[in-house]
């Protein structure tokens, strides 16, 4: 993970240490996932960080808030 938010610090010019704070909020939140110092694994945005997207694009196909009285 911290390759790609070195790379995409660099290209965009935002804090390395903004871009991993975030990405372990967006964690801790079960938003995305990603392996931990010694494991290789590839990030991923998880169901409810799909469902995220899908609200926030405006994607109302699968994607529905209900608020109980």
């Amino acid at each position: 993970m911290t390759s790609l938010l070195r790379s995409l610090s660099e290209e965009e010019g935002i804090p390395l240490s903004t871009l991993k704070l975030n990405a372990r909020i967006l964690r801790d939140l079960k938003l995305v996932s990603y392996g931990s110092t010694g494991k290789s694994r590839c990030a991923e945005v998880e169901a409810l960080g799909a469902f995220v997207l899908r609200l926030l694009g405006g994607e109302s196909r699968g994607a529905t808030v209900r608020f109980s009285d």
